[in-house]
């Protein structure tokens, strides 16, 4: 559904969208850390590919001392997938958290725009239904919604889950998405 084609009407403001990049801007070294460890501590799937990337960095610099201890510390993780990782994992859960604390105040920016847009949408589903339930009221036959009322029942449904997802802090928070994709088609 494009919502700006149907509503026009804004859902997140210029203000609400600087802060929520501020508070990104501010977890980029933490998620670059996170990235780094994803790469130099690579998992079963990634550890071979590693090595062999590393190796034909240190054919071309056989001194490197840098990219050797690159190279060791992959060849060091574990291969099986059922049982490795503790460790990277470990750490990224740390770095994860971290970030998930500095950018908590942005899912209420992010709700507030939610409960905006479904505010929007339950207003639309009421003024399209009562249009064409008055329309087939007037014209003598039984009410059936269209296409466009059913789309917007299941927006509205999607928007109040997406309004009760548990944020950081809440019980049953299992990590949610990032702020630019679940406003994704309000931006």
């Amino acid at each position: 559904m494009n919502w700006k084609a149907l509503f026009g009407a804004e859902v997140v403001s210029a203000g609400e969208k600087e802060k929520l990049e501020q508070l990104d801007k501010s977890t980029k070294p933490l998620r670059d850390l996170c990235e780094r460890i994803k790469t130099e501590w690579p998992n079963s799937m990634r550890r071979i590919e590693r090595i062999q990337e590393l190796a034909a960095k240190l054919a071309q610099r056989p001194g490197d001392e840098a990219v050797y201890h690159q190279m060791t510390i992959a060849a060091c993780m574990p291969s099986n997938v059922q049982s490795g990782y503790q460790h990277r994992d470990a750490a990224l859960g740390v770095l994860e958290r971290e970030i998930d604390k500095t950018t908590a105040p942005g899912h209420e920016i992010v709700r507030r725009c939610l409960r905006r847009a479904l505010d929007q949408a339950e207003s639309e589903l009421r003024k399209t239904e009562s249009r064409e339930q008055k329309l087939a009221t007037d014209e003598g036959y039984s009410y059936s919604p269209s296409g466009r009322v059913q789309a917007l029942q299941k927006k509205v449904l999607s928007l109040r889950n997406e309004v009760a997802r548990p944020v950081f802090g809440e019980e049953g928070f299992n990590g949610c998405d990032h702020w630019k994709i679940r406003l994704s088609e309000y931006l």
